[in-house]
C-alpha cells in the first residue's frame, strides 16, 4: 500500500542496528536469571523522554520553554511569508484598554487563535492584527481615579493621563495574550490602536465622507443621557437594573378648551387624566398625546369632576383614585382640537394624536415631553412643536425651570418637587420596580434628555444595514435568533445613531461653527490640513491650538477668513464609531471573513460595523458571525469585583500562592477548556471541576502522545538497507479510520464547533488509537523481529496516526502539539509543527476493509463479556452465518489458527470458524487452553515443554 509521499519519516525502512543488536545479544550473556527476566532485554519496548504528565512549576517553565523554543512569537510573520493566499481574515474587536486581562479576554482571544491557528495548519495565510480601543469614558474613569480635582484639570491633562493608563493597559495586556499562545504580530506594527495617528486620520476621512454623503448631521434631540458621566450614552453602554423603583404618578391636567363631541360639558370641571413614571418631566410638558384608535369616555367622580380616559382602563384607575361612572362615550379622533392649561406654567397646550399611544396600562393619554422621550420627540417633530429643554448636562433643572425648581437634580429631589407643586392635581402615587437603564460604568441611573449632539442618519440606510445582515452567516447556528431580536429589531426601531460624547479623552469631532449663526464648517482642504497637523503633533493639537493657528495662514487666505469668525467644537466621536469604522483601518479589502465577539456585541460592535460599512461601502464588513458566551462563576454568576467571584487567569495558568489548593494548569489546560464550553453555551462556567477535567483529558492525551513516540523510538536509527513494509487489514483499518477522523475534524474547525472538535480528539485517541489499535500491535511491535515487514508496517501507521493527531490538536493545544513534535525522533532540526505540511491519502479510504474490522470487533465483543480469565488462554469457537464467515475470512484463511489476524483483534490463542446456514446472529463459545504461555511475549502458547513459542524462538536465534 501507498503511504503519504510528502511525510519521509513513515517511508523509512529498517535493519537491526548495531546499538540494538548489541543490545539484544545481551541475552546470550544472562542465562542465569529466570526466563521472564532472561527475555526482557530482547524485548523492544518503546523508548521516548516525553513525560506522561508534567505539573506544579515545571509546567510553567515548559510553556514558556515552548514559547521560546517553537518560535510563537515568530509565527504569524512566518506564515504571512511561506503560505498561499487568499488570506483568510479575522478582524479582531478591540477590546477596551482599562484593566487586567480576565476570563473574558481568555474566551475570546482563545476561540479567535484556534480560528487562525486551524487554518495556518491547513496551509491558508491568515490575516489578523490585534487591536484595542484606547479611547472612551471606561479609560478615562480609570485613569483619573479618585482624584479630588478633577474639575481643574485641564484637557489637555486628562487626555495626558488617560493616554499613559491605555499605554501601560496595552502593554500589560498584549504581553498576558502572547503568554497564551495566541499567534500574532505583537509589535507596535503589527497591532491597531485607536488613539494611533493614522487610525485617529482614517475615522476623520470617514467622518468627512459620511457629511458629503448627508448621512451624518447635527441636530436637538433627545438622546440617553448619563448625569454622573455628563455625556450622552449609546445603547450598548446602557445596563437595565431590574431592581430599579420609580415613584409614578397619575395627574390631571384642566382641560381648557373642549372637543366639538364634548361641547355640551363646556364650563363644568373637565379634566384629562394622564400617568407618568417620571413625574419630574411634567416641568417639560408640551402636549397630551392619544389614540386615534383607542375608545375613550367622559367618567364622573363623587365630586362632580369629569375626567376624560380610555375605556379600556377604567376600572385598573377605579382601584387607584375611586369610583367613576361614565357620563358619555367617544372615539380617540373626536379629541383633536382640545386644549388644557400646563399644570405647573398654566400655558395652553395641545392635545395631539400619537401612534405610540395605547391601552396595555396608564389612562390613554400619555403626557409628553420631547426634550424627554424617543416617541414624545417625534409627535414634537411631527407637530412642528419646539422642543423645551430644562435639564442640564447634570442632570439639575436650569433656570428656565422656574425657581422652585432651579439647581434641583431630577432623579433625586424634581420627582417630590413636582408632585408637591402639583398637590391637588396629583390623584394618586405608587412606586413601581422595573428594569430602567443605568450607566455602564457609574452604575448610576440616566435619564433621556435633549441636547445638540451629531448623528448617523439610519433610516437612510436601515433597509440596505437590514438586507447585508440577513446575509451572514451564523455561528453557532443556534444564535440565529439572537441576530435577528437584538441586532436587527434594534436596526429596525432605529431612526438615528448619536456619535457624539461630551468628553475630552477621543478623537475630536472636526467642525468648526460660525459663531454668528452656529452653521457648521466642514470642507476636505479643513480635513486635509487637520491631519496634517495631526501627524505633526498628535491629536492634542485640537485642544491646544487655536482656531486660527488649527486653519493656518495659506487655508485662512483661500477662504477669506481671519478665524475669528470660527468656534471648535468641544464633542469627541463616540467610542463606538471609534471602533466601528475599524475595519476602514486594518482590512486590506475592508471586508473580512469572520468577526468572532460575545453576545453583547449584538447591539454594540457588530452593529457599528455593520452601519458604518453599509453607510461608506454599501455592504457588511464581515461575511461570518461567531458569537461565543460568557464568564461566569461556579454558580452562573457574572464575574465581578463587587461579588468577590473574579478569576485572574494567571492564577489558573501559574498557580496561586498555595499550588496544592491552587495548582498551575499551564495554557493548553485552559485553552481546552474554552473550547469544550465557549462555543455552545451562553453562560462559560469557571469551576475546578472543568480545569480539573481538562486537566485529565490532557494526561490522558499525553499517555496516548508518549506510547506513540516511544514505539517509534527505532526509527532514529542508522538505516543501511530497507525493507519494504506490509500491512494487516487493521493498519489498513486505522488508516481508514484517521482518513475519516481528519475529515470530521476539518468539518468541526471550519464551521466553528469546537467543542466538537474537543469530544472528537478525545474519543479517537482513547478508543481507536489507544484502546484498539495500539492496544493490538504492541505484540507486533514488541516481539516481532526489528525489520518484520508487518512491523514495519505498524511503525508506519502509528507514524500516521502521530502526525495526523499531533496536527488535529495543534490550534487548540498548540504547545502540546509543539512538545510531542520536538520529542519526535526524526525532528533532529526542532521544526515547529506549524511549519510543516502534510496531507491524507484519499487511498486510505477502504469501507471494504472496515466491514472486515467491525465484524471482528463484534467477535471480540462477545469474547469479552464471556471471558473469565486472561484471553490469551482461550480459544474462541465462533458459529456465523455465511455472509459473516466471508468478512471474517479475510481476517483468518483457515478454518482454525491460532496466529491469525482475527486471533490478534480478538486477544485470544486461537478461532475456530463454524459456517451455520441457520444462523442469524454470530455465536462464541470460550475454552480454557491447558499450554503455558510463552515467556517472552506472553501471548502464544509454547510448544511442547520449551519456554518460547515458535515466532520468539525465532526472533531469539537471530540475535
Amino acid at each position: 500500500m501507498s503511504l503519504s509521499s510528502t511525510s519521509p519519516l513513515w517511508r523509512a525502512k529498517t535493519l537491526l542496528s548495531k546499538q540494538t543488536q548489541v543490545l539484544f545479544r545481551i541475552y546470550s550473556s544472562q542465562q542465569e536469571k529466570p526466563a521472564e527476566k532472561r527475555y526482557t532485554d530482547t524485548v523492544l519496548l518503546p523508548k521516548t523522554n516525553f513525560q506522561a504528565r508534567i505539573n506544579g512549576k515545571k509546567r510553567v517553565e515548559m510553556d514558556q520553554y515552548l514559547l521560546d523554543k517553537c518560535g510563537f512569537s515568530h509565527l504569524y510573520e512566518w506564515q504571512r511569508v511561506n503560505l498561499e493566499g487568499p488570506d483568510f481574515v479575522l478582524h479582531d474587536g478591540p477590546p477596551y484598554a482599562n484593566g487586567e486581562p480576565h476570563m473574558g479576554h481568555v474566551i475570546n482571544k482563545v476561540l479567535k487563535d484556534i480560528t487562525i491557528r486551524s487554518k495556518v495548519m491547513n496551509g491558508q495565510r491568515v490575516h489578523y492584527v490585534p487591536g484595542w480601543d484606547c479611547h472612551g469614558l471606561p479609560i478615562e474613569l480609570k485613569a483619573l481615579g479618585s482624584q479630588k480635582n478633577l474639575s481643574e484639570l485641564t484637557p489637555l491633562q486628562i487626555r495626558s493621563q488617560a493616554r499613559k493608563f491605555a499605554e501601560e493597559t496595552v502593554t500589560k495586556q498584549r504581553q498576558v495574550f502572547a503568554s497564551w499562545g495566541v499567534m500574532a504580530d505583537w509589535k507596535d506594527s503589527g497591532c491597531y490602536l485607536t488613539n494611533n495617528t493614522s487610525y485617529v486620520k482614517n475615522q476623520l476621512h470617514q467622518f468627512l465622507t459620511l457629511f458629503k454623503k448627508n448621512l451624518v448631521y447635527r441636530d436637538f434631540k433627545p438622546v440617553h443621557w448619563s448625569p454622573s458621566s455628563r455625556t450622552a450614552l449609546a445603547e450598548a453602554e446602557l445596563e437595565y437594573n431590574n431592581d430599579h423603583q420609580s415613584k409614578c404618578a397619575t395627574v390631571r391636567v384642566h382641560l381648557v378648551s373642549l372637543p366639538s363631541r364634548l361641547s355640551a360639558y363646556e364650563g363644568k370641571a373637565v379634566y384629562g387624566l394622564t400617568w407618568t413614571t417620571t413625574p419630574w418631566t411634567l416641568v417639560a410638558n408640551q402636549a397630551i398625546a392619544y389614540s386615534l384608535e383607542a375608545k375613550y369616555c367622559l367618567a364622573e367622580d363623587s365630586e362632580k369632576n369629569l375626567y376624560i380616559i380610555a375605556t379600556e382602563l377604567l376600572e385598573k384607575n377605579i382601584e387607584k383614585i375611586g369610583e367613576l361612572s361614565i357620563v358619555t362615550s367617544f372615539s380617540g379622533s373626536d379629541l383633536a382640537g382640545t386644549e388644557y392649561s400646563h399644570p405647573i406654567t398654566g400655558n395652553t397646550m395641545p392635545f395631539l394624536p400619537g401612534s405610540h399611544v395605547n391601552t396595555d396600562q396608564g389612562t390613554g393619554l400619555v403626557h409628553t415631553a420631547p426634550a424627554h422621550g424617543q416617541e414624545d420627540f417625534l409627535v414634537a417633530l411631527e407637530n412642528k412643536i419646539p422642543v423645551l429643554s430644562l435639564v442640564n448636562e447634570e442632570g439639575k433643572y436650569t433656570s428656565e425651570a422656574g425657581s422652585d425648581f432651579e439647581g434641583l437634580s431630577v432623579l433625586n429631589q424634581g420627582t417630590e418637587a413636582v408632585l408637591t407643586r402639583l398637590a391637588q392635581n396629583v390623584l394618586h402615587t405608587e412606586t413601581i420596580t422595573h428594569s430602567y437603564p443605568y450607566d455602564w460604568r457609574t452604575k448610576k441611573p440616566i435619564i433621556v434628555r435633549a441636547s445638540h449632539q451629531w448623528f448617523i442618519d439610519t433610516n437612510s440606510i436601515k433597509e440596505k444595514a437590514l438586507e447585508c445582515a440577513t446575509k451572514v452567516n451564523m455561528y453557532p447556528e443556534q444564535h440565529r435568533t439572537s441576530w435577528t431580536n437584538a441586532l436587527l429589531t434594534q436596526l429596525k426601531q432605529r431612526p438615528y445613531w448619536c456619535i457624539s460624547r461630551q468628553r475630552v479623552w477621543g478623537t475630536p469631532i472636526p467642525v468648526l461653527y460660525y459663531k454668528d449663526s452656529g452653521e457648521v464648517f466642514l470642507t476636505e482642504d479643513w480635513i486635509a490640513r487637520l491631519c496634517k497637523l495631526i501627524e505633526k503633533h498628535g491629536s492634542d493639537c485640537w485642544w491646544e491650538f487655536s482656531v486660527e493657528k488649527l486653519l493656518g495662514r495659506k487655508l485662512r487666505a483661500e477662504l477669506n477668513l481671519t478665524g475669528s469668525e470660527l468656534e471648535k467644537g468641544n464633542d469627541i466621536l463616540d467610542i463606538w464609531f471609534d471602533s466601528g469604522v475599524s475595519w476602514s483601518a486594518v482590512l486590506p479589502e475592508k471586508r473580512a471573513n469572520i468577526y468572532i465577539e460575545g453576545m453583547d456585541q449584538f447591539t454594540g460592535w457588530f452593529q457599528s460595523s455593520l452601519l458604518t460599512s453599509v453607510a461608506l461601502q454599501g455592504c457588511a464588513p464581515y461575511e461570518d458571525v461567531f458569537v461565543h458566551g460568557f464568564a461566569v462563576d461556579k454558580n452562573n454568576n457574572k464575574m465581578s469585583k463587587s461579588l468577590g467571584n473574579v478569576v485572574n487567569p494567571e492564577e489558573i495558568i501559574k498557580g496561586g500562592k498555595n499550588l496544592n489548593k491552587n495548582p498551575a494548569y499551564g495554557v493548553d489546560v485552559m485553552r481546552w477548556w474554552v473550547a469544550s464550553h465557549a462555543t455552545q453555551h451562553t453562560l462559560v462556567p469557571m469551576k475546578d471541576s472543568l480545569l480539573q477535567g481538562s486537566a485529565e483529558t490532557i494526561n490522558k492525551l499525553r499517555l496516548v502522545f508518549k506510547f506513540l513516540l516511544g514505539t517509534l523510538n527505532t526509527y532514529c536509527e542508522t538505516r543501511k538497507n530497507t525493507i519494504e513494509p506490509q500491512y494487516h487489514c487493521l493498519d489498513e483499518y486505522m488508516l481508514h479510520k484517521l482518513y475519516h477522523y481528519h475529515k470530521e475534524i476539518q468539518s468541526f474547525y471550519q464551521k466553528y464547533q469546537y467543542h466538537n472538535v474537543s469530544k472528537a480528539i478525545i474519543n479517537f485517541m482513547t478508543n481507536e488509537v489507544s484502546a484498539l489499535y495500539c492496544h493490538v500491535i504492541k505484540d507486533r511491535i514488541y516481539c516481532d523481529k526489528v525489520d518484520s515487514p508487518f512491523r514495519l508496517g505498524a511503525l508506519d501507521v502509528v507514524g500516521e496516526v502521530l502526525t495526523t493527531t499531533t496536527r488535529s490538536i495543534a490550534p487548540i493545544l498548540p504547545h502540546l502539539a509543539e512538545e510531542v513534535w520536538l520529542h519526535h525522533p526524526e525532528n533532529l532540526a526542532s521544526v515547529p509543527i506549524f511549519h510543516t505540511n502534510y496531507r491524507i491519502l484519499e487511498s486510505w479510504n477502504k469501507p471494504e476493509v472496515e466491514k472486515f474490522i467491525e465484524k471482528a470487533l463484534d467477535v471480540k465483543q462477545q469474547i469479552d463479556k464471556l471471558k473469565d480469565q486472561n484471553s490469551w488462554q482461550l480459544r474462541a469457537n465462533v458459529k456465523a452465518s455465511p455472509q459473516d464467515c466471508e468478512l471474517l475470512m479475510h481476517l483468518q484463511k483457515d478454518e482454525t489458527s491460532s496466529t491469525s489476524e482475527l486471533c490478534d483483534i480478538c486477544q485470544v490463542s486461537s478461532i475456530t470458524i463454524f459456517k451455520d446456514d441457520s444462523c442469524s446472529e454470530l455465536k462464541v463459545e470460550l475454552e480454557s487452553v491447558d499450554r503455558q504461555l510463552c515467556k517472552r511475549c506472553r501471548r502464544h502458547q509454547e510448544p511442547d515443554d520449551d519456554e518460547l513459542c515458535d515466532r520468539c524462538a525465532e526472533v531469539i536465534s537471530s540475535l
